[in-house]
C-alpha cells in the first residue's frame, strides 16, 4: 500500500512540477499544489497538511531561499528540498545554511525518492523529539509550580547549607526563601535543645548511611518563637555531590490539638461518672471504664447493644418516651433512672443525655453522662428519717414534760390520799387504782423522754458484758422455752458510760422485740464486740460519728421487715403487733437512749430473713468504778428550813404540802426572782434549796449557783422531768449534786430530801459552773 504524500511545489514551470510528480508516483500516492509567488505560497501554507516542500532555486518572481525564509518565518518545521537545473557548490552550501534539508539537480531526480524518505523519517524523529522536549518542558513547569505553591515546606541541603527552599519553607520560619539559600544551615533553624538530636539522628545518618528518615524536632522562627516540626529527608546527589532533599510540616497546631484531644480522652476515661456514646439508633459505640465498673458488664458485652439492657422495670415507660423524644429533637434530657446491673442489683442513676451534632448541625450520635446516686439517695432518705425522728422527739419531749408535771401532782396526792384512808375501805382501793394508773402513765412519759433524749440520766462507767450477764437469767424466762438465747460476749468489748437503768432498758426492749418477731421459735443471738467506725461508715450511715464503739447486737430468726416498716420502726406508738400487744414505745425508747448516749443504731433486715439490731455505744476509756453502797434507812430530821422554787403551781403545792406534813419549815416561790428575794430575807435560816431545773427567765442551776455564792454550805436538790441542756446538767450531777426526776411520789421526795440534807454537797458554786470544789 502506497503512503499518501502531500507536496507543496514552488516552481515557475508546470512541466518541471509534473516531472517531479511523475518521478514519485510509483512510490507514493501523490497530491500536490504548485505555487510560484510568495502570496501563493502563503495561501497554500494556510491550508496546512503538507508533508514536504520542494522548491526551485531560481524563479522570475520568487526564489528557493525566499521560500525557505517564508517557511521559517511562520515557524513551520517542514522538510525542505531545493531543486535546480544548474546549482553550483556555493549555491548548495548557501541553501543548506539557510535551513534546506537537501538539494538536487533536475537531471538527477532519481535521488528524489530516497531523499524524501530520509527527510520524512527525519521529520518524524524531529517531531517526536520536539514533542518530548515540549512535554519535558511542560512537566518541569508543572513540577516547579507544584513545588513553589506547595503547602509543605520543601528544601535541599548540600554541605549543610540550603541550596533551595520553596516559599512555604520560608513562611514556616518567617523568612524569604532567598534569605535562607546559601546563607543558612538547617541547624540554625533548630531550637537549641534539639540541635544535637537533629545532627546525630537526622543529618549525619542521611549523609552517611540512611536513604530516608522521618523525624520530629522543635524549630525556631525568625522572631525566636518555637514551633513543632515534622521532617522527611532523602539522600540524593546534585551536580555529582551528596545532598539532602526533604519536606517539612509545621505541626504545632496539630500537636496542640492532639494534646487537647488526649487530655479530653483521659478526662473521659478517668471520669468519676459514667459516659456512653450511641449512634442514631441507640446502639452503643463507646463506654468509659466507670460505666463498666458501675454496670458490671464487660466492654465487649456492651458495644453494639442498646442501653435498654440496663432497664429494671422500675422506671415508668413514659420516662423513656420523653427521653427519646427530647434527645432526638436536639434538646438535652435530665432525669433519674432506676436501673439494674448485670448481677441483678438495682441502682439509681442521675443522667444527662444530649445529641452530638456535626458542623452542619445534623445529629450524628447521642452522649449520656450518668452518675450513680444510689448512696446519695439512701443517705438523703436516712437523713430525712433522722430529721423526722428529731421532729417527733421534740414533740414527744414537750408533751412528756407537761404531762410529767401533771403526773407529779396526780401521783403525789394519790399517795397522800392512799395513806390517809383506811386500808379496808372501798375508797382506799379506788385511790390505789388511781395511783397505779398514774404510775403506768409515768412509765410511758419516761419512755417518751428517753425517745426525745430529754430524760436526765445519772451515767456511770459500765462493763457492758457484766450488764448483759446480770439480766441473762431474767431474759431467758422472759422469752420462753420455745426460743433459745445465745450470748457471744467479746472479752475485749470494753466499757461504756451510761445510766445502768437505761442500759437495762435497751437490752430488755430489744429482746422483747426479737421474741415477738420469733413466734414460731428459733434462736435469739446477743453479742458484744469492740468496733471502730471510720469515715466511710459515717458517710453511708448519716447520724453516725467515726470513733471507737462497743457494739451490742441482737439478732432473731423471725419474719424480717420491709423497707416501709424499717422507715417507721423507731416512731413512738408505731407497731406492727395486734391490739393489746405493746404500746409501740419499746424501740422508740431504745432509739432515744442510744442517741442520748451519743451512739448509733443500725438495722439489718429483709422479709423472711430475720432482723439484726446493731447498737453502737461510745467506749469509755476508764474502768468501771465499784458500785456505791446502798443508803442506810434512817429517820429524817425535819428541823431544817427548805426554800422551794417551782414554776408549776400544782407541783409546788404538792411539794410544799408534803414537806410541811413531815414537819419541815418551807418557803415557797413560783419563779427564781421571788426565790432570790426570799433567800435574801431568810438566808441564815434556809438550809436547803429544792428547785426545778427548767424555769422561765433563769434556770435552776443558775439560781443554785447564785445562792451558793451567797451561802457556800447550802444544800441543793434539783427536780425535773427533762432539761434542754441535758449534757451540761449531767456534768453538774457528776459533781455531787442531788437530783429527783419527775414524776415522783411523796415517799421518793422525802427520801431524796433526807439524802440531800444528810449527804455532802458542794461548798461553792464551782460545782455547778464546772470549777473546782
Amino acid at each position: 500500500m502506497k503512503h499518501a504524500l502531500r507536496i507543496l511545489i514552488v516552481d515557475d514551470s508546470p512541466e518541471d512540477a509534473a516531472l517531479i510528480v511523475r518521478q514519485l508516483q510509483g512510490e507514493f500516492s501523490i497530491s500536490y499544489e504548485r505555487v510560484e509567488t510568495p502570496d501563493e505560497m502563503e495561501a497554500a501554507l494556510d491550508k496546512g497538511g503538507w508533508h514536504i516542500v520542494i522548491s526551485d532555486y531560481v524563479m522570475p518572481k520568487f526564489s528557493g531561499l525566499a521560500a525557505l525564509k517564508l517557511l521559517h518565518d511562520r515557524g513551520m518545521d517542514l522538510p525542505f528540498i531545493m531543486v535546480s537545473g544548474q546549482m553550483g557548490e556555493d549555491a548548495a552550501v548557501e541553501a543548506m545554511r539557510a535551513g534546506a534539508h537537501d538539494y538536487l539537480l533536475k537531471d538527477r531526480l532519481s535521488r528524489l525518492i530516497p531523499a524524501i524518505k530520509r527527510e520524512l523519517n527525519d521529520a518524524v524523529v524531529r517531531r517526536e523529539r520536539r514533542m518530548a522536549e515540549e512535554a519535558l518542558s511542560a512537566t518541569e513547569a508543572r513540577f516547579h509550580s507544584l513545588v513553589e505553591q506547595s503547602l509543605v515546606g520543601i528544601f535541599m541541603l548540600q554541605d549543610d547549607v540550603f541550596i533551595y527552599v520553596n516559599p512555604k519553607f520560608g513562611e514556616i520560619f518567617a523568612y524569604e526563601p532567598q534569605q535562607l539559600i546559601e546563607s543558612r544551615s538547617l541547624l540554625e533553624l533548630v531550637a537549641p535543645e534539639d540541635q544535637i538530636r537533629v545532627m546525630t539522628r537526622f543529618l549525619r545518618p542521611l549523609m552517611e548511611e540512611s536513604d530516608s528518615l522521618h523525624f520530629f524536632f522543635r524549630g525556631k522562627r525568625r522572631d525566636g518563637s518555637l514551633i513543632d516540626l515534622e521532617v522527611n529527608g532523602t539522600r540524593t546527589r546534585v551536580n555529582g555531590s551528596a545532598a539532602i532533599i526533604g519536606t517539612l510540616l509545621d505541626i504545632t497546631e496539630r500537636k496542640r490539638a492532639e494534646a487537647e484531644l488526649s487530655k479530653l480522652w483521659r478526662a473521659v476515661e478517668q471520669s468519676p461518672v459514667s459516659v456512653v456514646i450511641t449512634d442514631l439508633f441507640g446502639r452503643i459505640e463507646y463506654v468509659n471504664p466507670k460505666f463498666i465498673e458501675v454496670t458490671g458488664y464487660a466492654e465487649e458485652e456492651l458495644i453494639g447493644k442498646n442501653p435498654s439492657i440496663l432497664k429494671s422495670g422500675m422506671t415508668d415507660a413514659k420516662v423513656y418516651e420523653e427521653l427519646w423524644s427530647t434527645v432526638t429533637s436536639g434538646r438535652e434530657w435530665h432525669g433519674e433512672l432506676h436501673n439494674k446491673k448485670k448481677n441483678g442489683e438495682l441502682f439509681w442513676e442521675n443522667g444527662h443525655i444530649s445529641a452530638i451534632k456535626n458542623a452542619e448541625g445534623q445529629i450524628t450520635h447521642f452522649v449520656g453522662v450518668k452518675e450513680d446516686v444510689t448512696e446519695r439517695k439512701l443517705a438523703i432518705d436516712q437523713l430525712r428519717q433522722v430529721q423526722k425522728m428529731e421532729a417527733i422527739g421534740q414533740l414527744a419531749g414537750g408533751i412528756a414534760h407537761d404531762f410529767n408535771n401533771l403526773l407529779t401532782v396526780i401521783n403525789g396526792y394519790s399517795t397522800l390520799l392512799v395513806r390517809s384512808l383506811d386500808k379496808g375501805s372501798p375508797t382506799h382501793k379506788e385511790a390505789e387504782q388511781i395511783l397505779r394508773a398514774g404510775e403506768r402513765a409515768a412509765d410511758l412519759t419516761r419512755q417518751l423522754l428517753s425517745f426525745s433524749r430529754r430524760q436526765i440520766m445519772e451515767p456511770r462507767v459500765l462493763d457492758i458484758n457484766k450488764q448483759v450477764r446480770a439480766v441473762q437469767k431474767m431474759l431467758e424466762r422472759l422469752i420462753g422455752e420455745h426460743i433459745g438465747l445465745v450470748t457471744t460476749l467479746s472479752e475485749d468489748a470494753g466499757f461504756i458510760r451510761m445510766d445502768p437503768g437505761q442500759m437495762e432498758q435497751i437490752v430488755m426492749n430489744l429482746i422483747v422485740n426479737a421474741r415477738d418477731a420469733s413466734e414460731t421459735g428459733g434462736v435469739i443471738t446477743m453479742a458484744t464486740e469492740k468496733v471502730d467506725l471510720d469515715q466511710n461508715f459515717s458517710h453511708l450511715h448519716p447520724g453516725s460519728v467515726p470513733g471507737s464503739y462497743v457494739r451490742l447486737s441482737v439478732a432473731d430468726q423471725g419474719q424480717g421487715m420491709t423497707e416501709e416498716v424499717k422507715q417507721r420502726l423507731f416512731e413512738p406508738f408505731f407497731t406492727t403487733k395486734e391490739m393489746g400487744r405493746g404500746t409501740g414505745l419499746g424501740l422508740a425508747t431504745v432509739y432515744g437512749i442510744v442517741k442520748q448516749s451519743g451512739g448509733y443504731i443500725e438495722v439489718v433486715s429483709e422479709p423472711g430473713q430475720g432482723a439484726c439490731f446493731n447498737i453502737y455505744l461510745p467506749r469509755a476509756s476508764e474502768p468501771a468504778p465499784a458500785p456505791p453502797a446502798p443508803p442506810v434507812d434512817e429517820e429524817i430530821d425535819s428541823s431544817h428550813v427548805i426554800l422551794v422554787v417551782e414554776d408549776e403551781p400544782g407541783v409546788l403545792n404538792l411539794v410544799v404540802h408534803t414537806l410541811r406534813m413531815r414537819g419541815f419549815t418551807v418557803y415557797e416561790a413560783t419563779d427564781p426572782d421571788q426565790g432570790i428575794t426570799l433567800f435574801e430575807k431568810h438566808a441564815t435560816e434556809i438550809d436547803m434549796l429544792l428547785t426545778d431545773v427548767v424555769m422561765p427567765f433563769m434556770s435552776g442551776p443558775a439560781l443554785a449557783e447564785l445562792l451558793l455564792s451567797k451561802k457556800p454550805g447550802l444544800k441543793v436538790l434539783f427536780t425535773s422531768g427533762h432539761t434542754d441542756d441535758r449534757a451540761g446538767f449531767e456534768k453538774i450531777l457528776e459533781k455531787g449534786m442531788q437530783f429527783l426526776p419527775k414524776p415522783f411520789a411523796s415517799d421518793a421526795l422525802i427520801r431524796k430530801v433526807r439524802d440531800t440534807l444528810n449527804g455532802g454537797t458542794a461548798k461553792t458554786a464551782g460545782a455547778i459552773s464546772g470549777g473546782s470544789d
